[in-house]
């Protein structure tokens, strides 16, 4: 009987997030239902795959046979909610929970996706268990880059088990909503049968600094700015929006949102309270144009460099309405996240050359993180007590090292799992060990539909390797080749069919080719195979590229 057919017996499966930052979804399973703790999306690092973002891999929801009872989001970014609406689709019936924020945050995503289903979602806020199938679930709040974010305290038939979620211990919070470490020291005194907790920023001594702190950092950058000012942070953050607002009507400024998202998220914040300013302090752009540039500030999307976004325009210096200028200061408020260096490094090369003062990280300390250093992650697991630890939201090299904290303060290294993607762990009242693994992986998501994973490897291939047409004329009377092989590539050799390397490639394909039994059709799949194998072998040896052949047969009388 397999463990999750039992009452007592729990099983957690990890299908993203974990040997990975982003794709966080969890399954919890009990007696044959389930619970799922966050959906999100992962951002691809290799740009030649398009718009186009990661999601989980879901076959396993469906083919597992489990009752799903409900979705519970830990905190808006989406990382962690951006995969819902496929989700959705596929169980169009199953109630989201979340907070407000979250909830305003995550039917945005639903809408944009155009998922047809009419959402159940349901609010929850710290300090009020709900009941869910076998779980009782109690949201503790918790401090995040974004608002209203929580950790989750699950009650089990075979224990508490607690998920932090996204999280840092934040002594002075833009919103005064402080992390609860008298609730998570509760648990502990309770009993805490396994913690899942945040790996993100393991590698970081110390304590993460509190967002409050960059209020005067930004107060002293836009007192300095001559023109306009303009803020690049990701369009969820919300505390860092609402400092940056408020510093600018100090200096007597208006707020400018560039970009869908931007606009849209400062919206969802002022209709949830968190960005409470009276009329006027937020404009349109247009408005903008008829102000003096040193009473503006813009609120601009694009802080990694993406190529269609706001800051992005502005950094080519095709924006329709605006231009950046000498005396203008352009801050990029966020970390670069690995991958996307290259891409921001041109963004601020390119600001540059249009005469602006930019500031990053590096030159000025603009940006504090949301996740937990390792005093705090040990502060975690000193204030629960779990018997059991798992971490998560991290590549392996961040897991690995949260383990080893984790034993370092005092869990028995028998206790401690390391779990990737697609793992499972087996709970029951006086128990844990591995379950059965589940499938898990990731599919591209681009333009409304998923890409298999034949496409990708081709668009890879393609950029690496090139690409190479062989085109030849068969008899149909005869079934000989008349005409051909005639070759011409892109992304692989210069000259088409007059350098060395393509008439040498030609000659030897030639040679192959006269080696085949007629009679040869435009369907042989001999045929193909030779050109493919031909080609292909030749250029890996001759100049170490693996180009993309494509066989062009033709029959002719």
């Amino acid at each position: 009987m397999g463990a999750g057919n039992t009452a007592s017996t729990v099983r957690i499966v990890a299908l993203g997030g974990l040997g990975e930052i982003g794709l966080n979804l969890m399954v919890l399973e009990c007696a044959g239902r389930a619970l799922v703790v966050d959906c999100g999306v992962m951002f691809p690092e290799e740009r030649l795959l398009g718009n186009g973002v990661y999601i989980p891999e879901l076959s396993w929801l469906a083919e597992s046979g489990l009752a799903f009872d409900a979705v519970v989001l830990t905190h808006a970014h989406e990382d962690h909610i951006g995969a819902l609406p496929r989700l959705l689709r596929r169980f169009p019936k199953v109630p989201v929970y979340g907070t407000e924020l979250t909830l305003a945050f995550a039917r945005r995503r639903v809408e944009d996706a155009g998922t047809a289903v009419a959402a159940d979602f349901r609010s929850i806020a710290p300090g009020h268990p709900f009941k869910t199938g076998p779980f009782e679930i109690e949201p503790i709040r918790v401090t995040h880059s974004t608002p209203e974010s929580v950790a989750l305290a699950i009650r089990t038939p075979a224990g508490t088990i607690v998920h932090t979620g996204d999280f840092k211990i934040d002594e002075a919070p833009v919103d005064g909503e402080r992390f609860d470490t008298a609730r998570f020291a509760a648990l502990g005194e309770e009993g805490v049968r396994l913690l899942l907790s945040d790996s993100t920023n393991v590698e970081r001594e110390g304590r993460s600094g509190s967002e409050s702190s960059l209020k005067p950092i930004l107060r002293s950058l836009v007192a300095r700015t001559r023109k306009r000012f303009f803020l690049s942070a990701f369009s969820s953050h919300l505390h860092r929006i609402r400092q940056v607002t408020e510093v600018s009507r100090e200096m007597g400024r208006r707020v400018v949102p560039l970009g869908r998202r931007m606009a849209e998220s400062v919206r969802l914040g002022m209709e949830t309270g968190q960005l409470s300013f009276p009329p006027g302090t937020f404009i349109e752009p247009e408005e903008a144009e008829f102000l003096e540039p040193h009473r503006v500030t813009y609120l601009a999307s694009g802080s990694q460099g993406e190529p269609l976004s706001a800051l992005a325009r502005l950094a080519a210096d095709s924006h329709p309405r605006l231009h950046v200028e000498p005396g203008d200061t352009v801050v990029l408020s966020s970390r670069f996240i690995p991958g996307n260096e290259r891409m921001i490094n041109t963004l601020v090369n390119h600001l540059y050359k249009l005469g602006a003062e930019v500031i990053y990280g590096a030159v000025a300390p603009v940006h504090v993180s949301g996740h937990a250093s390792r005093d705090e992650l040990a502060e975690m697991i000193r204030l629960t007590r779990p018997q059991l630890f798992v971490p998560i939201h991290g590549e392996y090299r961040h897991l690995s090292r949260h383990l080893a904290l984790a034993i370092e303060a005092g869990i028995p290294e028998r206790n401690c799992f390391l779990l990737e993607d697609g793992d499972s762990l087996v709970l029951t009242a006086s128990d844990a060990y591995r379950g059965r693994p589940a499938t898990a992986g990731r599919v591209l998501f681009e333009g409304g539909e998923l890409e298999d994973a034949a496409l990708i490897d081709e668009r890879k291939t393609l950029a690496h390797g090139g690409t190479i047409v062989a085109v030849l004329a068969v008899s149909m009377s005869t079934g000989t080749i008349i005409a051909g092989p005639d070759l011409v590539s892109r992304g692989l050799v210069s000259g088409d069919g007059t350098s060395a390397h393509m008439r040498a490639a030609r000659e030897e394909l030639r040679a192959r080719l006269a080696a085949l039994e007629p009679p040869l059709r435009a369907g042989d799949m001999r045929l193909k195979d030779e050109v493919v194998r031909t080609l292909r072998r030749y250029f890996i040896d001759a100049v170490g590229k693996r180009p993309f052949v494509i066989p062009h047969v033709m029959e002719v009388p």
